[in-house]
Formats: C-alpha cells, sequence, structure tokens
C-alpha cells in the first residue's frame, strides 16, 4: 500500500512539472502613461500600467535607453498594475517594460519619450480692436525672445493665434496690419502667462508711421524698476525714448498695477485708482501708494506687474509688462472676513466707441433696473479703455463696519461656465453699512473692460473678499447686447408738407439684438431761431417699449408701452395690446411688432395737448434718449445705448453719431 501512494505521488508531481514546462504564453504588458511619443518638460516621470499572464505575473522590470533591468516591485498575481518613477535623459528616450512569468516566459511593451525641457510651453490670445472686443483678423505677428526672432504667424478670422514649443522665458509680440496701428507687448513671461490679449486700433493716419513708441520704465529716470522690492510705495518714472520712430504727440500713458499678467486696465473704483498721463512724453518722478496700490501685494512680499501702456498720435500702442516684489504692510491682512453680499453684474454697451482721456462729464440718467422700479444709472465715458463700447459694472456690498473685519481687498472674479473662475480684478477692501436696493447705488464696484468681452455671451461674477480668509459672494450674471441703433422713419428727412401736429415713428429693433425692450424719447426744435429744447416727446415721458420676450413676460407678437409719470414717478400704461395690465387694451402709442416699429403721436388722448407747429417751417427731431435693455430675472443686467441726454443744456448731436432729421410743415 505505501509503495502504490508513493508511486502515485511520484507520477502526480511529474504530471505538475510537465504542466509547468509546457506553459509557453507570455504575459502581456500595456503602459497606460505616458503615451508613446510623449515630449515632456520634467526629466522625472512616473510611468503606470498593467502585466496579465494566464498563471501569473512573478517579476517587472524595465530597461531604459538599452540598460540593465532594474527591477519594479509588484505583488505576484495573473493581473498586476505597476507604478514607478524613473529620471529620462535630454533627448528621445527608449524605454522597455518586461514580465515574467514562473516558466520564464517574457512579454514587453516598448514605450518612447522625450525630455525637452525648451520646447513645450504655448502662447496663445487673440488680437482685438473695439467695437466689444471686435476680432482683428490677418494681422501678422512676430514674437520675440532677447531680440531675437523666434516665431511668426498670422490671427485667424476670431483674431485667434497660437505660438507652440516655446522655450522658458520672457518674450516680446508684434502686430502689423495694413491700415492698422502698430502695437506690441513687451514682458510676456512662458510659461507663467499661457494667454494674452493684444490691442490692435486702425490707423488714424495710415501714411504715417506704426510704429509704437518705445518707452523707457525705471524708478527715477537712472535706477531700475523691474524685479526690484518695494514696500508699500512703488517709484516710477516713464519717458519715450524720442530717439526711436512714433508719431507725435503722445495721446497718453497709463500705469496700473495687476495680479493678472497682460489683463486689460480696469477705471478708478471706489477704492482702488491708477494715473494717466496725457500729452506728455515724461511723466517725471511720480509714485504708486495709498489708493494705487490698495489690495496688492502681502506682508511677505508678492509678486505683481506694473503694466504700462502708452499711445501715440497715430494710435500705435505699447504695452509693457513688468514685474515686482511688493511688500504691504496693511494690517487688514489678518482681518476675518466675511463673504460680500447682494451683488449685481450689469453690462453697458455704448454704440460709440468713447475715450477715457475724454474730458466728457459721466451722464446720469434715469432707467428702469428692476420690473416697476426707476432708478439712476451713470453712464461713464470714462469706464472703459479708449476705443472700447463695453463694460460690465459689478457693484456690491460689505456691511460689517467693525475694524478686524474689514477686507484688505476684494478680487474680482468672471466665468462663463459657473465652474471655472477667472481673476479679472482687484480693488482695495472697505465697509460701509449702507446697501441700497438700486445696484448703481451701492457703494463698492469694478468696471471689467477686458477686451476678450462680447456680445450674447453669459459671465457671471463673484466678489472676493480678502484677509487672513477668503470668503466668496454668491454669483450675479450678465449678458452684454450689441450695439443697439433705433432708425428715425417718419417724418422722413428733408420731408415737406408735413402736418402740423406730426406722428413720429422710429424703428424698434429690440428683437433683433436679443433685448427684452427699450427707451426712447425725442426731441424737436425750431431751426429757424435756434432755440434750444422746445419740446420732449409727450410731455417728459421717457417710453418703455417691450415686445413680447420669454424674459419680460409679455405673450410673444404682443407689445406693451409705458412710461413714468416726470411729476410723481408713477407708471402710465400707453399701450397694453395683451391686456397684461388694463383690460381695456389701450393703443395710445401704437406699435407694429411685425415690422419692428412704435409711433410716437404729436398729441394724444390723456396728455397735455401741445400748440400746433407753425406753417412752413422747417424743424429737426431726433432720439433725445434711446437704449435697450435685458433682464436677468427681474433685474435689469444689460443696457445698450445709443444715446443720452448730456449733462449741459442740450446740444445738437451730429449725423454721424446719431440721426437728426429736418422737415418742413405745410399750410
Amino acid at each position: 500500500m505505501r509503495n502504490r501512494l508513493g508511486a502515485m505521488g511520484f507520477l502526480l508531481g511529474a504530471l505538475l512539472l510537465a504542466a509547468c514546462s509546457q506553459d509557453a504564453v507570455k504575459p502581456k504588458v500595456s503602459i497606460a502613461s505616458p503615451q508613446d511619443g510623449a515630449t515632456v518638460n520634467q526629466a522625472s516621470i512616473t510611468v503606470q500600467g498593467t502585466a496579465q499572464d494566464n498563471v501569473r505575473v512573478a517579476r517587472l522590470t524595465y530597461q531604459l535607453n538599452g540598460g540593465t533591468e532594474q527591477n519594479v516591485s509588484i505583488t505576484p498575481g495573473p493581473s498586476v498594475n505597476f507604478s514607478f518613477s524613473l529620471t529620462l535623459q535630454e533627448r528621445e528616450n527608449t524605454l522597455v517594460v518586461n514580465a515574467y512569468d514562473p516558466s520564464g516566459n517574457k512579454g514587453s511593451a516598448t514605450l518612447r519619450v522625450t525630455y525637452n525641457p525648451q520646447t513645450i510651453h504655448t502662447l496663445s490670445g487673440y488680437v482685438v480692436s473695439e467695437n466689444a472686443g471686435g476680432p482683428v483678423a490677418s494681422s501678422a505677428l512676430k514674437l520675440y525672445r532677447g531680440g531675437t526672432l523666434v516665431a511668426a504667424t498670422t490671427t485667424a478670422s476670431d483674431g485667434s493665434f497660437t505660438f507652440t514649443k516655446l522655450a522658458p522665458g520672457v518674450y516680446r509680440l508684434e502686430a502689423q496690419k495694413p491700415g492698422m496701428a502698430g502695437s506690441f507687448v513687451e514682458g510676456i513671461r512662458v510659461p507663467e502667462m499661457a494667454s494674452i490679449t493684444l490691442i490692435q486700433k486702425p490707423a488714424f493716419d495710415a501714411t504715417a508711421t506704426t510704429t509704437p513708441p518705445t518707452l523707457l520704465i525705471t524708478q527715477d529716470g537712472t535706477q531700475p524698476l523691474e524685479e526690484r522690492i518695494f514696500i508699500n510705495t512703488i517709484p516710477f518714472r516713464v519717458q519715450v525714448d524720442a530717439t526711436k520712430d512714433y508719431v507725435r504727440p503722445m495721446r497718453y500713458i497709463y500705469v496700473a498695477l495687476g495680479r493678472t499678467p497682460g489683463a486689460a486696465f480696469i477705471t478708478a473704483s471706489a477704492t482702488w485708482n491708477r494715473p494717466i498721463f496725457t500729452d506728455t512724453e515724461d511723466t517725471g518722478n511720480q509714485t504708486l501708494s495709498g489708493s494705487y496700490v490698495a489690495g496688492f501685494g502681502s506682508a511677505q512680499g508678492e509678486r505683481v506687474y506694473l503694466e504700462v501702456v502708452a499711445y501715440d498720435f497715430n494710435q500705435n500702442r505699447s504695452h509693457y509688462i513688468l514685474p515686482v516684489n511688493f511688500i504691504n504692510t496693511n494690517t487688514a491682512q489678518e482681518n476675518t472676513v466675511q463673504a460680500p453680499t447682494q451683488v449685481a453684474a450689469t453690462a453697458i454697451t455704448l454704440t460709440q466707441a468713447v475715450g477715457f482721456y475724454s474730458t466728457k462729464a459721466p451722464a446720469k440718467v434715469q432707467v428702469p433696473v428692476a420690473k416697476g422700479e426707476m432708478g439712476e444709472i451713470t453712464l461713464d465715458p470714462l469706464a472703459v479703455p479708449e476705443g472700447s463700447n463695453l463694460y460690465v459694472e459689478v457693484r456690491w456690498c460689505y456691511t460689517d463696519t467693525n475694524a478686524s473685519a474689514r477686507p484688505f481687498a476684494f478680487d474680482i472674479e468672471r466665468s462663463t461656465d459657473g465652474t471655472n473662475w477667472t481673476r479679472v480684478g482687484t480693488v482695495g477692501g472697505g465697509a460701509s453699512a449702507s446697501c441700497p436696493t438700486n445696484p448703481f447705488d451701492r457703494p463698492f464696484y469694478f468696471r471689467d473692460a477686458s477686451p476678450d468681452l462680447t456680445p450674447g455671451q453669459t459671465y457671471q461674477y463673484r466678489v472676493v473678499a480678502r484677509g487672513t480668509n477668503r470668503a466668496e459672494s454668491e454669483p450675479s450674471s450678465t449678458t452684454p447686447l450689441p450695439p443697439f441703433f433705433a432708425p428715425l422713419l417718419s417724418p422722413a428727412d428733408e420731408s415737406v408738407g408735413v402736418s402740423k401736429t406730426p406722428n413720429f415713428t422710429i424703428g424698434h429693433p429690440q428683437l433683433q439684438i436679443g433685448a427684452d425692450g427699450a427707451a426712447y424719447n425725442l426731441v424737436l426744435w425750431d431751426t429757424l431761431t435756434g432755440d434750444g429744447v422746445a419740446w420732449q416727446t409727450l410731455g417728459g415721458y421717457g417710453l418703455l417699449v417691450e415686445f413680447g420676450t420669454e424674459d419680460n413676460g409679455i405673450p410673444q407678437g404682443e407689445a406693451k408701452v409705458y412710461g413714468y409719470h416726470p411729476g410723481t414717478g408713477n407708471v402710465v400704461i400707453f399701450t397694453d395690446t395683451a391686456g397684461l395690465l388694463d383690460p381695456n387694451r389701450p393703443n395710445r402709442v401704437p406699435v407694429d411688432v411685425a415690422q419692428g416699429q412704435v409711433t410716437l403721436p404729436y398729441n394724444f388722448d390723456g396728455l397735455a395737448q401741445l400748440p400746433e407747429l407753425q406753417a412752413l417751417r422747417t424743424y429737426a427731431w431726433q432720439l433725445y434718449v434711446s437704449y435697450a435693455y435685458k433682464y436677468e430675472g427681474n433685474r435689469i443686467a444689460a443696457y445698450s445705448v445709443q444715446t443720452w441726454p448730456s449733462c449741459t443744456p442740450f446740444i445738437r448731436i451730429s449725423r454721424p453719431g446719431t440721426q437728426v432729421f429736418d422737415f418742413t410743415t405745410g399750410e
């Protein structure tokens, strides 16, 4: 019996040995990352993958560039996940990963990875001109590093461009295009700055030079400023190099601090400011301190960017970005802050580009700010960079006035998806117990004049209070409207035999631009006497005309016209084709929704009767107030302004800006 069992054991062992010796299946190796053919900028990489075998993976090794095999620590099994690190050589590297089973079968996978720290960075962006960030297509771009041309390209139809395989360093980007002024940005840091927006404006004189002015930026005319350390105050002096080509006289030079390299400049806020120098080639010795540096730097020192922009008379643009290390000893950095409240973002589009160096004062206009509520908005031509016509005004409250809760800074962040946020500006912190209902009366504000703002794109804004902690507000959204232009239709220009009590018909393109309503008021004067404002439409009423949209609550194809009594401020319904507010469905201000027109009567029942115009007399009429608006919930979050009252006695606006129609009455 014992001999029989021994024989059976010997036979079983022989069978097992035969089975093992017959296993010829190789393990399979799969490398998940990095990808074959990849280029990386780090010498050290992590290799990850899987090895499998019909019996088990007993051992794993790798060979780099034909060297000796290096063991990789694994837990043997039929399927093994592996991960190990290695150091590449600065060239193309060949990596082989080997897996062995108990029978000695070997399976391998090969990977080629190039380590090149100099050629993997990308710089992209847009070239824009004006009119709400209009793109500049076919602009010739040249990218320099240390005075050496390293790449060239041409902007696409949307103004976009991309440079790839750039070495780390400091770059200069130049743009040239026939009919356009020259433009450059100096001080683009790669890879810190992955994108840049370059502004290139039409040339004032296409035959003049398009070479932008060269600036000398120092602390005091001699000492360098870039990469220096400053405490609470930054001295600077900007001089135009008169030995280089540009078009005299200089229009202006402006200087500002910013954390977002290459970002657009902002105008003065309630707690922050920046200097502007007009008609000069030398700013003289200046300093940034107080409100000019509010919210920037830190007690330990922070790298911030001094940005200097200059335009010469031909609109040639120079933009310099200079890093400095800024120490700010403001003790508010140690405060514990709360989230700002009542954030309201409102987009404002102007039909014409304006200039912030203009001397024209802001105009205050009565507008609806919510359904059934009027307020006053300040339309400020100083709110946007020269040549632009779109900005977003962000207003908010911070009502905790305790000294220990006052924020050091407010960061304004923007998003297009509500998830990914980009800081578009920083202003100094502050607190106020006041928080008015009208958004335009709220104490803190920031105007985002970034050149990439686009009509029809919905943006979300939030405000972050910063002290020793970070507190984010609830977001507020706005969708900028495109420029608005309501054409005058009747009485036609230079028409004769017009009634002495004429009705005035204007185009109402609200639906065409995606608005929920528009406001109008007319002005009429006697061209013979040259009297000032002889009459305003409907005794001073500003008429709000709304064709049906989903957001204004009016059925499609219907319309409502209403105004605010100039004395009491009460709402008066003139037209309500759907009978939403007045079941009598009045139609005292006729509308034609299909044609997109509204007719403003000279006289109609319910208002004071105006005297007839004189016979055979020439009069002129134009829009005194004209703007479109869009709701965001109950609040109006976007305006597109064609024209608004001057802050001085009425001055006739030239025909290129807004239509002025002359007509002559009959007998």
